[in-house]
């Protein structure tokens, strides 16, 4: 008998076109690598590979991307059966850049792609109650119908024992204006339970630019943990009744695509296997677990793209003990 998933990521699966050639301009790309993205998918990956049962709930066009995005994901061991198949609209694509230091320029190709086609309807609700977690992308907010499908399928959780997760993975080349997006990220916020975010997004969405202040600001908004990560530097996490911070990890970077997802799914790996609420961890072992976190993250920024790159439980443990 099937297991029903621990996680279940809701939101955006794509096709990320890197350019072959670091430091050049998408218009001097000599030629792209395909790979599979999108936050929400590369989390499920990520989760997966560290051993937690994983859905995944979007649409994708009926097109050779969206089946090769699907087929991805099931030989990943992301349960997709939540996939729906859009006959009208194309799977989003998105085309990188890197600098030398493996920093990332996107351009997103489809102004009407398939996973802003989301409806209410598509998902089960029942079903996603069995989840004790349920990750939303901030993707989804970026157009209708899939917003109004947001903001209904997470007020659906506001009682019950299911967790929201949300990452904003701000992009403001994909926004009319960034107040709407200022504006849409904070009403998500206000539903969410476990929000991360970097340093970068939490000064945007705050005006804050002191990491302490800022998730204290976000805090109040209504989550019960908030996490800001600053790459090799490590994060600050900050519940109702404990704060610190976790050292980050050195590594030769390669592509940082996909490494706050990576960060994410350790995140999400140790709260669930602390078997505690947020409010019952201690300082220790949110350490711990935004160490381990830290460690993910890092690891993805080692290979090229962002699914491809993601470790396993055993990879993430042998990293640690060389550290």
């Amino acid at each position: 008998m099937e297991t029903n998933p621990d996680v279940t990521c809701i939101g955006e699966i794509l096709v990320d076109f890197v350019s072959t050639k670091k430091g050049v301009s998408l218009s001097d790309a000599p030629a792209f690598m395909k790979f599979p993205g999108g936050a929400p998918a590369n989390l499920a990956v990520g989760l997966v590979r560290l051993g937690v049962p994983t859905a995944f709930i979007g649409r994708v066009g009926d097109d050779s991307f969206g089946k090769y995005l699907c087929n991805e994901l099931r030989n990943a061991g992301v349960k997709s059966g939540g996939i729906v198949f859009d006959k009208h609209y194309k799977t989003r694509l998105a085309f990188v850049s890197l600098t030398p230091g493996g920093e990332r320029f996107f351009e997103f190709w489809e102004s009407q792609p398939a996973d802003s086609q989301l409806r209410f309807s598509d998902v089960h609700i029942p079903t996603l109650r069995e989840s004790k977690i349920i990750h939303v992308s901030s993707f989804l907010l970026l157009k209708e119908p899939a917003r109004s499908s947001l903001v209904q399928i997470i007020s659906e959780f506001q009682q019950g024992d299911s967790l929201i997760s949300f990452d904003p993975n701000i992009r403001l080349n994909l926004w009319k204006t960034e107040a709407k997006a200022k504006q849409l990220m904070m009403k998500v916020i206000r539903f969410t339970h476990i929000l991360r975010l970097n340093h970068q997004e939490a000064s945007f969405l705050t005006g804050l630019d002191d990491i302490e202040e800022a998730a204290n600001r976000l805090l109040q908004a209504g989550p019960q943990i908030v996490v800001i990560t600053k790459a090799e530097n490590g994060c600050y996490f900050r519940t109702r009744h404990i704060d610190g911070y976790a050292e980050g990890f050195s590594v030769d970077v390669v592509d940082t695509t996909g490494c706050g997802d990576g960060f994410l799914a350790g995140l999400l790996h140790g709260l669930l296997q602390s078997g505690l609420k947020t409010e019952e961890l201690s300082r220790e072992q949110l350490h711990n677990i935004c160490r381990y976190a830290n460690a993910v993250g890092a690891l993805v920024a080692t290979r090229a793209g962002a699914i491809t790159a993601l470790p396993d439980i055993q990879t993430v443990d042998d990293f640690l003990k060389s550290r």
